[in-house]
């Protein structure tokens, strides 16, 4: 079974590119989604009081909703990946030592191109301005690519680079996985 974490900065494409894979049979599982579909009274506490003030979900909580999740895929699946699990080295040494990923694809995106792609499209996210963006990308900066090396180290890590067109990257997700297209 593969099991994959997607990461890399704002407007990289890791839902675009985690998507794709559903195709394939490769189950995306969004910690966004699962949180916003939650029941748990502390999830549903945290959407609505945390979220509004930019604080992370507790740890136990997210990897509970995405073990959960995991549990429900079917025998014969071809796998997942994870998007927007592991932002930062607790997080990853969590992912390690629970075995949830065997391998990391990371988006590399530089700062100025992510801005002119997230300002371009239109996601419907409502902080999607230059002011949120510069934010969300020092939070980047500072809590996701410190992990980097651990995450080198720990797993068949592939970077790709997430400047080219959403095909040509997905045609070099696909052959790093090996899945027929």
């Amino acid at each position: 079974m593969r099991k994959i974490l997607i990461i890399g900065p704002p407007g990289s494409g890791k839902g675009t590119q985690a998507k794709l894979l559903e195709k394939y049979g490769i189950k995306q599982i969004s910690t966004g989604d699962l949180i916003r579909a939650s029941d748990d009274p502390k999830v549903i506490k945290y959407r609505r009081a945390d979220y509004k003030e930019g604080k992370l979900l507790p740890d136990g909580l997210i990897f509970g909703l995405i073990k959960k999740e995991i549990s429900g895929l079917p025998k014969k699946s071809a796998g997942y990946i994870l998007d927007g699990a592991v932002r930062n080295l607790d997080q990853a040494k969590y992912v390690y030592e629970n075995r949830l990923v065997n391998a990391v694809l990371y988006l590399n995106l530089d700062e100025k191109t992510a801005t002119d792609r997230i300002l371009a499209g239109n996601r419907g996210r409502t902080d999607d301005n230059t002011e949120s963006i510069k934010k969300r990308f020092a939070e980047y900066k500072a809590k996701t690519e410190p992990e980097l090396p651990y995450l080198k180290n720990h797993f068949n890590f592939y970077e790709i680079d997430a400047a080219r067109t959403v095909d040509e990257v997905s045609k070099e997700v696909l052959k790093i996985l090996g899945v027929k297209n």
